[in-house]
């Protein structure tokens, strides 16, 4: 008996738990809004999963307060579709990016991205894929992004 209650808890929480990961941060709804005003976009990256001979290097970080700029960058990342249900990808490895976005009223919107695999996008609501049209935007800007594939 102890460890189908233990059993039914785990199903519960796992079933709230999974909800809560599909709420929207407010921060997110308002990057994703025409009336977005942004004040600084801040790009660290290449990041790299941890490997046994990592250097132990900091990631460059750079930045732009090019709103114009920010604002296509914002558009790439919100336009991009959520994958489909059937979705394979490649086991490869790669970079990824972090984008920091602060806007005029000192809120900040965190995105990371991935440059390899299904090109994963994290941060926005739910997942997105193929972030190729944010590379092309952040190179667009000046901005570090993974070569195109």
């Amino acid at each position: 008996m102890r460890r189908l209650s233990a059993l039914v808890l785990l199903v519960v929480l796992s079933t709230a738990a999974c909800g809560r990961n599909q709420q929207v941060p407010r921060t997110a709804e308002a990057l994703c809004t025409p009336s977005y005003e942004p004040r600084e976009l801040v790009v660290r990256g290449p990041l790299y999963p941890a490997l046994p001979s990592a250097t132990g290097r900091a990631p460059a970080e750079d930045r732009t307060t090019d709103a114009a700029a920010i604002r296509s960058i914002v558009a790439a990342a919100c336009g991009l579709p959520e994958p489909p249900s059937n979705l394979a990808c490649t086991a490869d490895m790669g970079p990824g990016f972090e984008l920091r976005f602060l806007d005029a009223r000192g809120r900040t919107t965190t995105v990371t991205a991935a440059g390899y695999g299904c090109q994963f996008v994290e941060g926005l609501g739910p997942r997105r894929f193929d972030a190729r049209p944010l590379w092309a935007a952040l190179a667009a800007a000046g901005l570090p992004a993974p070569p195109p594939r």
